[in-house]
């Protein structure tokens, strides 16, 4: 269920089924892009927070290549 005001409720509530269909699913699109787009800043505050706690942890993007360049 999404919340709306007043206003639009009375207007959904008063579309034709052919409407409802067509706005159903452009917000159901909206609703996707938006969502994806969340979960990608999301993804990237993560991304920061690990990157701060590995440099905090003297693990620096040279120690890295090293460490991924070594042989076993």
């Amino acid at each position: 269920m999404l919340e709306v005001n007043d206003y639009n409720a009375k207007a959904w509530r008063n579309a034709s089924d052919k409407l409802r269909r067509e706005i159903s699913k452009n917000m159901e699109q909206v609703l996707a892009d938006s969502l994806n787009k969340s979960k990608e800043a999301n993804f990237e505050l993560l991304l920061q927070d690990a990157r701060k706690d590995a440099a905090k942890n003297g693990l620096t993007e040279e120690i890295l290549a090293q460490l991924l360049n070594e042989k076993d």
